[in-house]
């Protein structure tokens, strides 16, 4: 039906072309910007995506920027670390060569001079961008910190409850600086070092005890007749934590006979006495022995001695000579009947070593030492700051006295059988009986390995260093000057790692910024293969809708000619 009033056509043409020119418009800007999703409208969640993430990737590029510059900072500073290893190469060098008889020590002072002032100067001047690792001023010596680190801006991180932060390469200062406004640096003095340990570090030893035994003057000669004797009893190895054992034995003619190889029963003297004595210890399987000396006086007297061989069964070590009968007048038995003149019983092993002088132990330093004592298998006993300060009840690791050291030695020996005592500038090493009762040659210890872990370090400044001074002690130059390459080498190390860290984070942000980038192209970029498809069969659409619109159009006018 066609309308005067309503042309349904026309209308229906203009709704297209309305709908393509809407289409047409959204592709035209696809095309001319090449993303999909250019404002909140076209996919709110997707732009909001994209926008933080467009954000973040400059955040990385910056992140990028800033580790190019920690790289040049870690650059710097292992030339400086190299350059100063070569110097102080060549002077360890010079003081060999100053150890040689006949040479100028002053002519090799003024080579030392130079490298010292080149080392200086290099640790001093390697700076980027105001930065200086090898120069550092922290007002404390650094071997009183256990890290003090230089951060490099190294990554950001985006959580997944959209909270962000930085991440960092931190280098530890402590084990880098060459120089440093409170001490400790690498070319100076490292108050660290234990030096002599108080004396300790060159107290190895093992220690024994000796055998218990009773030594008595000699009352002969005596004569034995055939119905003489001496009845005695020995007993050995008695102690606080065990009986002992007991010997019943008798001298008469016969024994004395047979001892000497006589046959008139006459012990002349202490030598005859120590005879007959072993031969009836012998026959009786007594663990002990007898031995004949002379005091020289004066006057001259002789005396005989009867010792254990810690050969029985009890813990300890001594002789106990009691005379039950003797026919002879005054009941005589050659001496064996009085008071020893001399006598050692249940002696155990005991070692000492000269307290030298204070030191202290610092954070992370330690030493250890092998401890062994009669058959137990060795034991490595480790001394360390929180052993010193719970033994003294202080907080600052200083040792300064014979009776400190002793305090700290028996805490660390604690429950291993030797108890530790001080007595003037003396440290004494005793064996606990309570725990060890064996005595007498069953008694022995040894410490042993005594070493620190910090090594060789240097006990002066590398300024300091003047072979040509009176009384320069030049293998305590080279001592240090070693301990001084070694913490270089471990500086070296240090910032190699930095460096491949850093050069590894750098790869990864870039990496990181190309995914990023990838990752917000698939959200919100178009595909310009269809977006101009799409544009040209838009276009051809459009075209026509117009030609309908004028067909439409066409048919009111067909409408006035009829009524013409």
């Amino acid at each position: 039906m066609t309308s005067i009033h309503t042309n349904v056509g026309a209308m229906a043409a203009i709704q297209a072309l309305r709908t393509l020119g809407s289409a047409l418009q959204t592709t035209q800007n696809q095309v001319s910007s090449g993303l999909r999703i250019s404002a909140a409208s076209d996919n709110a969640a997707y732009w909001s995506i994209s926008t933080t993430m467009r954000s973040d990737n400059k955040a990385i590029s910056a992140v990028s920027d800033a580790l190019g510059l920690g790289a040049a900072i870690a650059d710097t500073a292992y030339a400086g670390v190299a350059s100063v290893i070569e110097n102080l190469d060549a002077i360890k060098a010079r003081l060999v060569a100053a150890k040689e008889e006949g040479v100028d020590k002053a002519k090799i002072q003024s080579e030392i001079d130079a490298l010292k002032k080149q080392a200086v100067s290099t640790a001093v001047s390697a700076s980027f961008n105001g930065v200086n690792w090898l120069n550092t001023d922290i007002n404390d010596d650094l071997a009183n910190l256990s890290y003090y680190n230089s951060s490099i801006v190294g990554g950001f991180v985006r959580s997944a409850d959209s909270s962000v932060a930085l991440k960092t390469v931190d280098v530890d200062l402590v084990g880098i600086s060459l120089l440093n406004t409170g001490g400790g640096g690498a070319l100076q003095t490292d108050i660290r070092s234990l030096g002599t340990i108080g004396g300790f570090r060159y107290a190895s030893q093992s220690v024994g005890s000796s055998n218990g035994f009773e030594s008595r003057f000699f009352t002969g000669p005596m004569t034995f007749g055939a119905t003489d004797s001496i009845d005695f009893t020995v007993v050995l190895d008695a102690d606080a934590y065990s009986p002992g054992t007991s010997y019943n034995l008798t001298i008469d003619k016969a024994t004395v006979d047979a001892a000497l190889g006589i046959s008139t029963g006459v012990v002349s003297d202490n030598s005859d006495l120590a005879l007959v004595l072993s031969h009836i210890f012998t026959s009786n399987f007594v663990p002990a022995g007898v031995a004949s000396f002379n005091w020289s006086g004066p006057p001259i007297q002789q005396l005989f001695s009867i010792s254990t061989y810690d050969g029985t069964a009890n813990t300890g070590s001594s002789v106990d000579v009691v005379v039950t009968n003797s026919t002879f007048a005054g009941d005589a038995a050659f001496g064996l009947e009085n008071a020893p003149a001399a006598e050692s019983a249940n002696r155990y092993a005991q070692g000492s070593f000269n307290f030298t002088g204070p030191f202290r132990v610092h954070n992370g330093v330690e030493f250890t030492f092998t401890f062994q004592i009669n058959t137990e298998l060795p034991i490595e006993v480790t001394v360390d700051r929180s052993l010193v300060d719970s033994a003294l009840g202080t907080s600052d690791g200083f040792i300064n006295s014979a009776g400190d050291m002793a305090s700290v030695l028996d805490l660390a020996l604690s429950g291993l059988g030797l108890d530790v005592s001080a007595a003037g500038s003396t440290v004494y090493f005793d064996v606990d009986p309570s725990i060890y009762p064996d005595s007498g040659t069953r008694s022995h210890f040894s410490i042993s390995e005594i070493v620190d872990n910090v090594g060789i370090l240097p006990d002066f400044d590398l300024m300091d260093l003047d072979i040509s001074a009176p009384g320069a002690d030049i293998d305590r130059y080279l001592y240090g000057i070693e301990g001084m390459l070694k913490k270089l080498t471990n500086a070296g190390s240090t910032l190699g790692a930095a460096q491949k860290r850093v050069e590894l984070q750098s790869e990864f942000a870039l990496a990181l910024r190309d995914a990023i980038s990838i990752g917000i192209g698939r959200l919100v970029d178009a595909d310009m293969n269809e977006a101009s498809t799409r544009l040209k069969a838009l276009q051809t659409q459009e075209q026509l809708a117009v030609q309908s619109l004028s067909i439409a159009n066409g048919n009111a006018e067909n409408i006035v000619q009829l009524f013409r």
